[in-house]
């Protein structure tokens, strides 16, 4: 859901390697430290240390420290929101692989959102490969407030002043620039998104306006997610869900970025139903999703599952998972990571 970033999700990014000299020869790699970062310095270091984000953060960032690092080492990291008694939704994922042998090796991975992240808890599970277990999971809140988020310098301290005013400068300026050039595009974008951030149901609405104003004459992907965000945050979620559809209709934006931002909505409106028929439209729209979908869609019947109302009810679901999970694993190569997420769902299917 963030608004002026056109986005690729769910999507982390490379990184970065420290080096000093070679580690001892035949010790093997290990996880010294990790921990969740404010962002990324334009060289490509993650800079700052967080334990929370406000809903405004560009992006959340992950880092894992590497000892004795060989050629090949690699680390996966694995997103997921984590609603109260409600499992796990995935997000997305990266495996980071080290091209040389170093003592110590600095892998991060970053994940975008194409508007504000909703409030809530979060983990992001890191794998020193070829562990299939979580090496290291690190938990951590979205709320309001926190850093980094809109605003908030590099240092981690929030703004002064904070919160509302902030967003209320902001929008104020965004209304100066947006009469002064009531032509432009980029001004009115730039407005619906400070009026989103401000969250009031006045603000809100105003913002939906301008969405739906933009989308009317150029419903490009960051205008959508802009709207379907925007939607969300207005508690209209079937229209979020609709216009988080739409963005799968463009054959030229991957439809990656629609399906996390429908996992989103199937998370905060408690609606798992919406968003299983939703990953089933884009399934029979866009052939190149699959790899993107199927492993959400499993996700989602395995959510509805736990909230069955019956055992039949639950059985129904768990069985759908099944399937999916088996076409994920006939269709795809053991090193694409949409099936190390099947077995990783296969595992939680296991444990019921």
């Amino acid at each position: 859901m963030k608004k002026a970033a056109s986005w690729f999700i769910p999507m982390v990014f490379l990184v970065l390697l420290t080096a000093s000299s070679p580690g001892e020869a035949g010790a093997a790699p290990s996880i010294t430290e990790a921990y969740l970062a404010s962002g990324v310095e334009a060289g490509g270091s993650p800079v700052g240390r967080v334990s929370a984000y406000d809903p405004s953060a560009k992006e959340f960032v992950a880092v894992a420290e590497v000892r004795d690092a060989e050629a090949g080492t690699a680390v996966r990291f694995v997103w997921f929101s984590s609603p109260p008694g409600r499992g796990r939704v995935r997000l997305g994922e990266r495996t980071v692989t080290s091209p040389i042998r170093e003592s110590s090796v600095t892998f991060h991975s970053s994940l975008s959102l194409g508007g504000n992240w909703p409030e809530g808890r979060y983990v992001v599970d890191i794998h020193l490969l070829p562990a299939s277990r979580p090496s290291v999971s690190l938990r951590f809140d979205v709320k309001k407030g926190e850093f980094p988020g809109k605003g908030n310098g590099p240092d981690g301290k929030k703004p002064v002043p904070g919160g509302r005013e902030t967003g209320e400068k902001t929008a104020a300026e965004k209304e100066s620039a947006f009469r002064e050039n009531p032509g432009s595009f980029r001004a009115a974008l730039e407005l619906a998104q400070a009026y989103s951030d401000m969250e009031d149901a006045a603000s809100l609405a105003l913002a939906v306006s301008l969405f739906r104003g933009l989308a009317a004459a150029s419903p490009s992907d960051t205008v959508l997610a802009g709207l379907a965000d925007a939607y969300c945050r207005s508690g209209r979620f079937g229209q979020a869900f609709d216009t988080a559809l739409r963005r799968a209709w463009n054959p030229m934006v991957s439809p990656a970025g629609a399906v996390s931002q429908i996992l989103l909505f199937s998370a905060v409106s408690g609606d798992p139903d919406r968003g299983i028929e939703c990953l089933r439209s884009i399934l029979e729209l866009r052939e190149d999703g699959r790899e993107d979908v199927l492993p959400a869609l499993a996700a989602l019947f395995l959510e509805r599952a736990s909230v069955a109302g019956d055992a039949f009810e639950r059985r129904e679901y768990e069985k759908a998972a099944e399937d999916v999970l088996e076409e994920i694993r006939a269709s795809f190569p053991s090193s694409v990571p949409a099936v190390s997420e099947s077995l990783r769902l296969a595992e939680e299917l296991e444990r019921r």
